[in-house]
């Protein structure tokens, strides 16, 4: 190689290099400036984010096989301060979904702790100015249904099978069988990939004390951790990119990849639950030591609870927003 191509060489390097750490800042400044805990961040979405995730606490909390007595007076209290906050910015109750939900599971929750005969009076207390926004027609809070009743919505047509499938928190004591897991993941390497480079892998233990030493490490399964069979493990090959613009590819992929995976494990008759990695870096070590054979060049994307559906179980009913909230049509 002569001097010259060695120069542009170099110079394209540092570039690239110079454009990384450029587009890494421009993110933080990016999400410092529009997350929901910036004091200054107002909007309605904003506020509206914040209200959703504190409901969907609720629903989980409903939604466990065995939740904890009295469960959920704080959550319940810190939600209503929430709607307080959505109405005090001037925000109209009526016209926001995620708050009309919100108000739905409450009384769901305030429902279904009378029959656990416990009455939170200082819930009581504060819901009562907004039980006038209450929903009539729908149903809020948790469902239950029977294996039986899912099986027939599995194999009918497409909306109704994309549409039985739902977030579990109850799982059969039923071991998985590998092949189960051998077929739903052949369907979700169907998933797109960037340029079809698919980098993505889904990685599944059988043995019970890696399942047992994630579930103890992952966020979000408190209450259902012990019913859980096993995890999988999506992972992401960061060297599969290239360049500053492909830097979230990674997740993007892994993403898509889960999404057709779920919906496999769903039609084989497994239920699932979505558990995001919150990204910290000591955290991913530990994951990656539990694990054992996960190379450095590979980002945990998220991970995924399994178990067989049970005979009857319940789930949360996680309204969603208006189409029109949606669809951007111009």
């Amino acid at each position: 190689m002569n001097i010259i191509n060695y120069a542009k060489k170099q110079k394209r390097y540092v570039l690239n290099q110079y454009n990384l750490w450029k587009e890494y800042r421009s993110d933080y400044n990016e999400y410092k400036q529009w997350q929901y805990n910036n004091p200054k961040m107002k909007t309605q979405n904003a506020i509206e984010a914040k209200i959703l995730r504190q409901t969907h606490v609720i629903e989980k909390g409903m939604s466990l096989s065995h939740p904890k007595e009295k469960f959920g007076v704080q959550k319940a209290t810190e939600l209503l301060a929430f709607i307080d906050e959505f109405v005090g910015y001037g925000y109209k109750i009526e016209e926001s979904i995620s708050v009309l939900n919100a108000i739905g599971v409450l009384n769901a929750y305030l429902e279904y702790q009378e029959k656990h005969k416990f009455k939170p009076k200082s819930v009581l207390k504060k819901f009562k100015k907004y039980s006038k926004y209450l929903p009539q027609k729908e149903k809020y809070g948790i469902i239950e249904v029977t294996k039986d009743e899912l099986k027939k919505e599995i194999q009918g047509e497409f909306p109704k099978f994309f549409m039985s499938r739902h977030s579990v928190r109850q799982f059969s004591e039923q071991p998985i069988n590998i092949s189960d897991i051998e077929k739903a993941v052949k369907l979700a390497m169907k998933a797109p990939s960037a340029c079809n480079r698919q980098s993505c892998k889904a990685y599944f233990y059988t043995d019970k004390h890696i399942n047992t030493e994630l579930g103890e490490l992952i966020a979000g399964n408190t209450g259902f951790d012990g019913e859980v069979q096993n995890y999988i493990v999506v992972t992401s090959d960061i060297s599969a990119f290239y360049d500053s613009f492909e830097r979230n590819q990674v997740y993007v992929d892994g993403g898509i990849f889960t999404m057709a995976l779920v919906e496999a494990l769903h039609y084989y008759g497994i239920a699932s639950c979505i558990l995001q990695n919150g990204e910290y870096k000591e955290k991913n070590h530990k994951f990656k030591a539990i694990c054992g054979n996960i190379p450095e060049n590979e980002k945990i994307i998220l991970f995924i609870a399994i178990g067989y559906y049970k005979d009857k179980f319940t789930y949360a009913t996680s309204h969603r927003k208006n189409l029109k909230d949606i669809l951007i049509v111009q």
